[in-house]
């Protein structure tokens, strides 16, 4: 289980930390509920996880093994019953997620907590989790190999007459099939024209012949997401979408080659965008170069224009240029990457020289 001395570092005055979203509770606990509330208290030997009879069981037989106080407490009980705990501690300046509460749920906690001082924690939760442990990076990494093999599967599929929204389901089909628990995304899959659009929506649209088809999507594994991209073509592409193409390919392979830990997110966007600009596609390269990914697929930092932060080791950071021409289409190629102190390692294993199918 993992703690929250990182934030207790960053934010001494705080006594203790409350997590309320779904996906942070995942990540301190391993275990994954709907509804729940996970406190830390500074310098406490234990923490405490709140939940209602729906997950109470599951929690003790999941976290059994880890020095946790589960409570059951009914839906409506849930902060009276963590402000008795809070106070049982002498807690007065409690953090918050500010970034993952509705409006409602914060009213409550107001509420709830009134006699407390709420101070806003998010960022700080947000900078524990862009460096990944070995059990997330394993995680990662799964999701990533099942998400290549879902590309390897999808290939014998595709062909003329076939729809965008066929494809979509194919890959969620496939990667269902072989051990994802969830999309770690809506897939996208953009054929012909549609390729210009970067986060279009499967259509209904068929695949003609010389069609370039962009599948953006990604699985998710333990609650951890991965993230290709790949373009691929249904008969023999136009010269001009081919040389893009090869832009696009040697953009992304420079960008693999050359990226550091230590390098700012600004210079690795950089490294992509100069190949592109020298061939005279810069503005069709309309987004940043990558982003880092985690429980959610889009997490910090950024390869973009303006991310100044610089890589670390044990973060994962995608790779993702693309070129995209209205009325002509589009081509995206991504590969997702751990940073290590003296290498970059590519998780994603999928053929990235032109495919012709």
């Amino acid at each position: 289980m993992k703690t929250a001395e990182h934030i207790f570092n960053l934010q001494s005055e705080l006594d203790a930390v409350l997590i309320m979203s779904q996906k942070n509770r995942l990540y301190y606990t391993g275990f994954d509920s709907t509804a729940g509330v996970l406190a830390f208290i500074k310098n406490a030997e234990k923490a405490h996880l709140f939940v209602d009879s729906r997950y109470y069981e599951m929690a003790q037989q999941a976290l059994n093994e880890i020095d946790i106080d589960i409570h059951l407490i009914g839906g409506g009980e849930m902060f009276d019953t963590v402000y008795q705990i809070l106070a049982e501690n002498n807690v007065d300046k409690v953090g918050y997620e500010d970034n993952e509460l509705t409006v409602s749920t914060f009213k409550q906690i107001k509420t709830k907590l009134k006699n407390l001082k709420l101070i806003e924690c998010g960022d700080s939760i947000i900078d524990q989790r862009k460096i990944k442990t070995d059990d997330e990076i394993e995680s990662i990494t799964k999701a990533q190999n099942i998400t290549d093999n879902a590309f390897k599967a999808i290939l014998k599929y595709i062909k003329v007459g076939i729809t965008e929204l066929d494809i979509a389901v194919e890959l969620e089909y496939q990667m269902r099939k072989l051990g994802g628990s969830g999309l770690a995304f809506d897939s996208i899959v953009a054929s012909g024209v549609n390729g210009s659009k970067p986060h279009a929506h499967p259509t209904l649209k068929k695949v003609a012949n010389g069609d370039a088809v962009t599948m953006d999507f990604g699985a998710k594994y333990n609650g951890y997401c991965s993230d290709m991209t790949r373009t691929v073509f249904v008969g023999k592409p136009s010269p001009e979408i081919k040389t893009i193409y090869e832009v696009v390919l040697k953009a992304q392979n420079h960008a693999i080659k050359n990226l550091a830990s230590g390098m700012s997110g600004s210079e690795g966007h950089a490294l992509a965008s100069e190949i592109i600009n020298a061939n005279g596609y810069g503005e069709y390269f309309t987004h940043g170069l990558g982003h880092s990914l985690g429980l959610d697929v889009h997490e910090e930092p950024r390869l973009s224009p303006k991310c100044k932060e610089t890589l670390k080791e044990n973060m994962l950071m995608t790779v993702e240029p693309g070129i995209y021409v209205p009325e002509l289409g589009g081509v995206r190629i991504e590969d997702l990457l751990l940073i290590k102190q003296d290498r970059i390692i590519d998780l994603t294993t999928s053929e990235k020289n032109i495919i012709i199918l």
